[in-house]
């Protein structure tokens, strides 16, 4: 009867040992999965985050080089304008400067 006891509290410790080896090993697992699903997460947020940030630059520059081409186009349109009514200039300059010298010499 003692032997029969025994192989009970055996069997007992036994089965008690495997179901705590059991919750244990399962608690790891589902720990184990909680942080792997937590930097994979991480990581997509922080390359969501890179390619939202990488966006914003390449878009970013795009508007200040058309702005840049706009600002120059616009300037060169300007000095070609310019230049257009600058040789009406020059000859009004160079007559109002021989009429100059003319009426000079014809005082002396």
């Amino acid at each position: 009867q003692q032997a029969q006891a025994e192989e009970t509290t055996r069997k007992q410790q036994q089965l008690e040992a495997e179901e705590a080896t059991r919750k244990q090993q399962q608690l790891e697992a589902e720990e184990a999965t909680r942080k792997q699903q937590q930097l994979e997460a991480e990581e997509a947020t922080r390359k969501q985050q890179q390619l939202e940030a990488e966006e914003a630059t390449r878009k970013q520059q795009q508007l200040e080089a058309e702005e840049a081409t706009r600002k120059q186009q616009q300037l060169e349109a300007e000095e070609a304008t310019h230049k257009k009514k600058q040789p009406v200039n020059n000859k009004e300059n160079n007559n109002k400067h021989k009429l100059k010298k003319q009426q000079e010499n014809n005082n002396n």
